[in-house]
């Protein structure tokens, strides 16, 4: 009977005892430590690398007959066979330890209390990123939002972003969990104070005054103090010693005497504006401009008076709420729209950020691809230092002292259930073949270079994408564009199906065309990004006459397996976001001539003001090396430089262009 409960007991308590560790696990373990695992306890590897329940039972039913064999039947040859295969099993979930990984170490604990912003900042830093698990080894993968693929840095395994639709609700991690992290912050704040009161009295006389020299009209050159700069240093050496040993002295008397956090709802919005514009260049000629501009912005979706989101890019990787620890805490109601950005977004002053000309009348269209709601976490705490009381507002999300606490106006409350799924990571295979997908966390389609289907992520499922293309070239490049039928609906009903009817009519007179009928014509947009925004319209003009002109028309069939493409660019701009860009792009069809004797009204009813119908198709061109080439280095994404705040906050940056 013994033998039996034994039996029993044993896989089942290791089963259990891997899945409670599984949240903590580290990201990786030595390769020989999986087959040691699978051998005595399979079910618990199992559960620490978080497999499928059913996978799990399996592997315990696997070691049920092991410790049977050894402790019921007394046959340890039984318990040694069944134990190499739990081993094999094992050896096969440890092989990704053996590929090379980007850091060796595990991931660094993140700090208490993050460091401020930052001043000058990387590229990289301009990333607003959600936390995701690496479904291969279980590590956290910051995944900025707008990336459609992600690669582990610690176990090397490539993935697909899935579940991407809808509002993304995220929390930004609490770096101020505990009251003596608090504590800590309050600290950190009275001893900055009391270093700037000290600064101001020992070290700002000593500091001399600035001399100027002339460097020419109107241009004076501030020269560096040559006598006290050893002075002022060792004074504010000084300072900053005593203001350390201040705050050390005061962090064991510092009593908190209240406490309590809630989280703040702002709406976050990355997209792109896409801009049309008639107006006049420098010499007074009328012109039509286009211009592509990425946009990342951030309003308050409660009246609260609270401090604007600003960066989030200075922050750890946001968290997605639907399980998040913070998701616990009590927050302010929504009370505002996500569509305070796109008004704010598309103002007259801000529209022309991009455009080469002084312009009268302007298309905009703010097309988000990420619209998430972002919870913020605040901390509302009474601290009392040698009798005297502190009221103060803390910000979760950096552990900075923001001032006094206001008048919230409305009491949080718990949050409502969170509806959808958050994203996730998903295999990085090609649905059809079974290929690995190239890694290009830009694409929002893919085409797989084992099968040459192209295939796209599409709310959480794979599909096949239909495209047309040419035969490849020797030495020439294979370019995506949306192929779309020219079907311009204009604001008073008429239907434009050519672009000369197009271009001549936008005066109001075909003077050009005459009474020649329209002939059903299609215009080619390119389906890719560009990371720098001049330097791709500079491209797309080149694109123009290059691709609209009559070309013979692309097959139907996949590139085929014996004459692969030799370079590709990837489809990053996907059929919905290309109808907008189709709008604007259409500005480089009219010329001088086309324009001389247009008028405002007729230019706004007949093109700006116009609907395209039709759907595109996606078609691959064989293009020569020299007119693509020279810009193959900015194919993709553009980075935002930063959030704008839209609310008019002094230190506001103004909506602008990716730079």
């Amino acid at each position: 009977m013994t033998g039996w409960l034994l039996a029993l007991l044993v896989p089942s308590a290791l089963w259990a005892l891997g899945a409670t560790t599984a949240r903590g696990k580290p990201a990786h373990l030595p390769f020989l430590a999986y087959p040691a695992a699978g051998f005595v306890a399979p079910a618990a590897l199992l559960a620490w690398r978080g497999r499928p329940l059913a996978e799990q039972a399996a592997g315990w039913v696997l070691s049920l007959i092991a410790w049977a064999g050894a402790l019921i039947v007394g046959d340890w040859q039984v318990f040694a066979a069944f134990g190499l295969l739990g081993a094999f099993w094992g050896l096969a979930l440890g092989l990704p330890e053996l590929k090379p990984r980007a850091r060796e170490a595990a991931p660094p604990a993140l700090p208490a209390v993050p460091a401020p912003r930052p001043g000058p900042a990387r590229a990289d830093e301009h990333e607003f990123a959600i936390e995701l698990r690496c479904p291969t080894c279980g590590a956290a993968v910051a995944v900025p939002v707008y990336h459609r693929m992600a690669r582990c840095g610690f176990c090397g395994s490539e993935h697909v972003v899935a579940g991407r639709s809808g509002t993304l609700a995220a929390v930004v991690p609490d770096a101020l969990a505990s009251e003596e992290a608090v504590k800590a912050a309050v600290a950190k704040h009275l001893r900055h104070r009391r270093y700037l009161e000290l600064y101001d009295r020992r070290v700002a006389p000593l500091v001399p005054e600035p001399r100027f020299a002339v460097g020419g009209p109107g241009d004076d050159v501030m020269l560096e103090p040559e006598e006290g700069t050893a002075a002022v240093n060792a004074a504010e050496a000084e300072v900053a010693r005593a203001a350390d040993a201040w705050g050390a002295e005061i962090a064991g008397r510092l009593e908190l005497r209240s406490w309590r956090r809630f989280l703040s709802p702002y709406w976050h919005r990355f997209g792109t504006l896409y801009q049309a514009a008639f107006g006049r260049d420098a010499g007074g000629g009328k012109r039509m401009e286009f211009a592509v501009v990425t946009v990342e912005a951030s309003v308050p979706a409660s009246p609260a008076p609270l401090p604007a989101m600003g960066k989030l890019s200075y922050l750890r990787a946001l968290r997605p709420l639907r399980g998040a620890p913070e998701a616990a805490l009590p927050a302010l109601p929504v009370e505002f729209g996500a569509e305070e950005i796109d008004r704010r977004a598309q103002q007259p002053e801000r529209r022309s950020a991009e455009l080469q000309i002084r312009p009268i009348a302007v298309h905009a269209a703010l097309v988000s691809e990420v619209v998430a709601l972002v919870y913020r976490p605040w901390h509302v705490a009474t601290v009392e230092l040698d009798g005297r009381t502190l009221d103060l507002l803390l910000d979760g999300g950096s552990g900075a002292v923001e001032g006094e606490p206001p008048r919230l106006g409305r009491e949080p409350a718990p949050l409502p259930e969170e509806p959808g799924e958050p994203p996730a990571l998903a295999p990085s295979r090609c649905p059809e073949c079974g290929g690995a997908l190239p890694f290009d966390p830009d694409a929002v389609a893919h085409l797989c270079r084992n099968c040459f289907r192209v295939v796209a992520m599409s709310a959480g499922r794979w599909a096949t994408v239909p495209y047309l293309r040419e035969e490849p070239r020797p030495g020439q490049w294979q370019v995506p564009f949306w192929r779309f039928p020219l079907r311009l609906r204009t604001a008073t009903g008429d239907l434009i199906l050519d672009l000369p009817h197009l271009t001549d009519g936008i005066d109001a007179a075909y003077d050009q065309i005459g009474d020649r009928p329209q002939v059903e014509q299609r215009f080619l947009v390119p389906a890719f990004r560009t990371r720098v925004s001049k330097t791709g319209i500079r491209l797309y003009r080149r694109l123009w006459p290059v691709v609209q002109r009559s070309r013979p028309a692309p097959g139907r069939e996949r590139f085929a397996l014996d004459r692969p493409p030799e370079r590709v660019v990837g489809v990053t701009l996907g059929a919905a976001e290309a109808r907008a860009f189709a709008r604007v792009y259409l500005a480089l069809a009219f010329t001088q001539r086309d324009l001389a004797r247009a008028q405002v009204k007729t230019v706004r009813e007949r093109f700006l003001s116009a609907r395209l119908e039709g759907e595109p198709e996606l078609v691959f061109l064989s293009l020569a090396e020299e007119l693509i080439g020279p810009f193959a280095s900015v194919f993709g994404r553009a980075r935002a430089a930063a959030v704008a705040d839209l609310e008019g906050h002094p230190a506001a940056m103004p909506l602008g262009p990716a730079r």
